[in-house]
């Protein structure tokens, strides 16, 4: 007996798409990091580098923990809801990013991968989850609400 519990092998291959919401927040996180502080602060409210870059990581980790455990469930529950509503939250925050864009008149940072990354992967995930029968109905609608309100708070917090 090895004293690893049988809950503890690797995920199937066919679950890895939960681990997308990550791999897209890590993406955009880098394209923000150079210069999202100076054009929030221009913006919205002040903001600097470090304070950005140091409350992305625990969240960052946050969304790979919930992923992560998504693969491990396969299938429905509190970890398929979690993921999948931080995937939606990335959709709309590229909402946000390209709508500043043109409302504002200044490129704003994050705007390339909104566009090129996380709206494609969100519109995949999606098709993927419901073509899986990864999440119900039910669960996919309540997992945008959550990513709508996510994505909400994220960009009030821009306002403080």
């Amino acid at each position: 007996m090895s004293g690893v519990p049988r809950n503890a092998a690797p995920p199937a291959v066919g679950a890895l798409p939960f681990l997308l919401p990550f791999g897209v927040y890590v993406l955009h996180t880098l394209e923000e990091l150079p210069g999202f502080a100076a054009w929030a602060t221009r913006q919205f409210g002040p903001e600097t580098t470090s304070a950005f870059a140091a409350y992305h990581v625990p969240l960052m980790l946050l969304v790979l923990a919930c992923s992560w455990r998504a693969t491990r469930r396969d299938r429905h529950g509190v970890w398929v809801v979690l993921a999948t509503a931080f995937q939606w939250q990335f959709a709309v925050n590229a909402l946000f990013h390209l709508s500043t864009w043109v409302v504002l008149g200044e490129y704003s940072p994050g705007a390339v991968t909104a566009a090129v990354v996380a709206l494609p992967a969100t519109a995949w995930y999606l098709a993927w989850i419901r073509r899986e029968d990864r999440a119900s109905a039910r669960e996919i609608a309540l997992a945008l609400v959550v990513g709508t309100l996510v994505a909400a708070a994220a960009i009030g917090f821009l306002f403080l």
